[in-house]
């Protein structure tokens, strides 16, 4: 009797982690090793033993497929360009310096030359060596974790694929400067060109296939006014010039977002004023090929301007444009922050969700929650969503976007995850809490890593990152020792990751890691 009870407590400890679509249990067998030799360490041998068969058969199940393709579109399987040019990216220093196309083509969209398997295939391999590195700097810091055959520190569940390929960006930043003709008010990318006295070249960006149609549109559009315009473009921030550069957002319905930022350098006032009026009458009278539903204006003198520091100012149309994403609705303004790929954004909350198995007395905190997709995702699901943002336009939005989806268990607060997460953290009812990170821009400080190690009820941290090699070092301090580096609290360990591509044709790649106490 006394053995059951303790077999029974020992199971518990091992927290057992279920993946419903694939039918795999993940334990942690640190505690049972450490057990080895014991009564009940022998006990448990032949249950160990038939968990590493599962391991094995997931393994090698990896193995025959780093790919679901299964959840990719037929259309975009296909080979879509010649053969002989599939083997390789193309890298900006192969093509001629007179080929700009092909040379921005190399800078935006490397990958664009090969099939979409084979750039999920580059990626993944990409997101292994990532975590092998990750791995291995845990085994130096003798973190009580066994890393397989393989040198990864944790099962590595197939990549989440991208539905779009082509024109599925929502959101892009173009520049102005002297174009390959000679135009010295071009609108587009950056390259660099070493030759002649001019160091770089703005490359328009009409052959780039990631970019929608419409923002193209409106970019040829933007770049006529400016053409007619007896102002400059600014290139650096004491060349006298004006035009600095142009955002373009969008939704899936087709609305579109223009924001032009112009160095007022020094223009008065009421010229500042009489230069928004022209740009709004313009916008309000050109035939468009596209649907604008918002025009903004920023004086910025600075290299880049928060709204804080210079607002954006509405010219045209309405304050914000809405975003549909997995059957909910979400007001976007122009710094909130959003995913990029809308449709690879779907697939990965929903990813996500499925990693956490919530109910209904969960509590979810979402840090860096941006316009509150995460929050949004869990409401109907878990007893509380709290949303910590620190830029006031995504934070306006996200409480707006409760509202819009009827979710009244979310709550949203605006400020730095470093002065309020030790707050949020410390509520007696946070028994069943769950913290998600999704980064926009930056990584959690020391202190809000802290905050987190500190505090006794928090088991499962879903960490999902855009720029994962960015984001191992907070990887690493979620996983420290007790006591190291002042960190207190006991200690993570990371149990499963997933790759996603959010940025088909390019190197990028995203990692969702889920760390848990054990």
């Amino acid at each position: 009797m006394a053995l059951s009870i303790r077999r029974v407590c020992l199971r518990r400890k091992l927290n057992f982690l279920y993946i419903k679509n694939r039918d795999v249990i993940f334990p942690s067998f640190n505690s049972v090793r450490n057990l080895r030799g014991s009564r009940i360490g022998r006990e448990l041998d032949k249950t160990e033993a038939k968990f590493q068969q599962l391991l094995k058969n997931l393994k090698e199940r990896t193995q025959k497929t780093t790919l679901n393709t299964a959840e990719i579109p037929e259309s975009i399987l296909k080979p879509v360009i010649e053969k002989e040019n599939i083997e390789a990216p193309v890298k900006v220093e192969d093509a001629p310096l007179d080929d700009v196309q092909r040379r921005l083509e190399a800078k935006i969209t490397p990958l664009k030359r090969l099939t979409y398997v084979r750039q999920l295939e580059r990626k993944y391999n990409k997101s292994l060596s990532l975590l092998r590195m990750f791995g291995e700097k845990l085994r130096t810091l003798k973190m009580p974790i066994a890393l397989g055959s393989d040198k990864l520190p944790c099962p590595v569940e197939l990549m989440l694929p991208s539905p779009l390929i082509e024109a599925y960006r929502n959101q892009d930043e173009f520049s102005i400067g002297v174009g390959p003709d000679g135009n010295p008010k071009t609108v587009g990318f950056f390259l660099e060109k070493q030759l002649d006295d001019v160091k770089f070249v703005c490359v328009s960006p009409e052959e780039v296939v990631i970019i929608k149609e419409s923002h193209k549109e409106f970019l040829k559009d933007f770049q006529d006014y400016i053409s007619h315009s007896s102002l400059s473009a600014n290139l650096t921030l004491d060349d006298g010039g004006h035009w600095k550069s142009v955002l373009v957002r969008s939704n899936r319905a087709g609305d579109l977002m223009g924001i032009i930022i112009m160095n007022p350098q020094t223009l008065t006032k009421k010229e500042l004023d009489l230069e928004k009026e022209s740009l709004r009458k313009y916008f309000e009278t050109v035939e468009k090929n596209y649907n604008l539903k918002s025009l903004y204006f920023q004086a910025c003198s600075l290299s880049k301007c928060s709204h804080d520091q210079a607002p954006f100012q509405l010219l045209y149309g309405d304050s914000s444009i809405t975003e549909e994403l997995n059957a909910m609705r979400f007001q976007i303004s122009p710094e909130s922050y959003f995913q990029s790929n809308t449709q690879a954004a779907e697939s990965l909350y929903e990813s996500v969700k499925k990693l956490c198995r919530v109910n209904e007395s969960t509590t979810v905190i979402d840090i860096f929650s941006g316009t509150g997709p995460v929050s949004l995702t869990f409401a109907p699901h878990v007893k509380k969503c709290i949303g910590i943002e620190p830029c006031v336009q995504a934070y306006n939005d996200a409480k707006n976007n409760a509202v819009i989806n009827n979710h009244h268990n979310v709550e949203f607060i605006h400020g730095s995850p470093d002065n309020l997460l030790r707050e949020v953290l410390y509520q007696d009812y946070y028994n069943d809490l769950i913290v998600i990170i999704n980064p926009s821009r930056v990584e959690l400080s020391k202190a809000a890593l802290r905050s987190l190690r500190e505090c006794k009820y928090l088991k499962k941290i879903i960490f999902i990152s855009n720029k994962p090699r960015s984001a191992v070092d907070n990887f690493i301090k979620l996983c420290k020792p007790s006591g190291a580096d002042s960190y207190i609290g006991k200690y993570f360990v990371p149990l499963l990751a997933v790759p996603y591509d959010i940025s088909p044709q390019t190197e990028h790649f995203g990692l969702i890691v889920m760390f848990q106490r054990l």
